[in-house]
């Protein structure tokens, strides 16, 4: 029965990874087989029966675990929008760098909600679905509620395990003196838990408290869940003196010319002659033209007997 088991697991974790795109982890990473093996060990401790194995359910989640790693995210909710509450069965999902499936069930699962998945039910059919990616190893864990007889039942108290001070609730810590603030693992408590309520990250986390990629942690931890507030270097301010004013220069207003006396010139009276010709009558010019010649005649006699005659 455990042959025919492993070899209906493989066929269909196989068939999955051809038609998912990204092949199943097998090898180095522990694998779906692996992950039911331990769910059922807790369950053993806890007295409940095993989860028995689905196909379609194995076929389920390593869809979807192949599809975290295609997208690089941790989610539950597919390509098309749909969720574990529409698809009819309950739901843990966790990924992380070389996560291994103690982490995952132990710390990041270690909630209420994730622990009844895995302890909260009687009787169940579950699947698994393990995929890796660049360092990055993601499951998936569906479980199916049993419906029918006495298989239906829930447990008589459905969110508590064995020890009743399994999970504790992570309330959060006043911050110390210098800012930061410590937080003291409780029972139960996972690094998904402290995360989730100091709104931080798990990767934040172990980068401020050095701890290992894939981190275990205990009961009585002490971890730092905020850092110390860096000091913010107030900038020097700077004086810029202030240029001096410059005194404006008078604009030479333009004097108005002095107005120069201009000298008239007195008009020079034009002497008349003595008489005009002009002025006479015709009969006075007349006369005046006779004596002009005659004595214009008397000048050449009186030349001509001085000049010539005479001699």
């Amino acid at each position: 029965m455990r042959r025919l088991f492993l070899l209906i697991s493989f066929l269909t974790l196989i068939l999955t990874g051809i038609f998912g795109g990204i092949s199943p982890v097998f090898g180095a990473v522990q694998g779906p087989i692996d992950m039911l093996d331990a769910v059922n060990a807790l369950r053993q401790e806890n007295g409940l029966s095993p989860y028995e194995f689905d196909a379609g359910l194995m076929a389920s989640a390593q869809i979807h675990a192949d599809y975290m790693a295609e997208i690089g995210e941790i989610t539950h909710v597919r390509a098309d929008g749909s969720g574990p509450e529409d698809l009819g069965f309950f739901e843990n999902v966790a990924g992380g760098q070389n996560l291994t499936i103690q982490v995952a069930i132990y710390s990041l699962w270690s909630d209420p909600d994730h622990w009844s998945t895995m302890v909260g039910m009687r009787f169940g059919k579950a699947g698994v679905g393990v995929a890796e990616k660049d360092g990055i190893v993601y499951y998936v864990l569906q479980v199916k509620k049993v419906q029918t007889g006495l298989e239906g039942q829930p447990t008589p108290d459905y969110n508590v395990t064995a020890d009743p001070q399994l999970v504790n609730p992570v309330i959060t810590v006043t911050p110390q003196l210098d800012g930061s603030i410590i937080h003291e693992v409780l029972d139960g408590q996972s690094l998904w838990s402290i995360a989730t309520t100091y709104g931080i990250t798990i990767a934040e986390i172990i980068q401020w408290n050095n701890l290992a990629p894939t981190p275990v942690i205990f009961p009585g931890e002490r971890l730092l869940v905020k850092p110390q507030p860096t000091a913010t270097t107030t900038p020097t301010i700077t004086l810029t003196p202030v240029p001096a004013t410059r005194t404006p220069t008078p604009t030479m207003t333009p004097k108005t010319p002095t107005a120069t006396a201009t000298i008239t010139l007195t008009p020079t009276i034009t002497p008349k002659p003595p008489f005009s010709v002009y002025n006479m009558e015709k009969s006075q010019r007349s006369t005046v033209g006779i004596v002009l010649v005659a004595l214009c005649g008397l000048g050449l006699l009186t030349v001509a007997y001085f000049g010539f005659i005479r001699k």
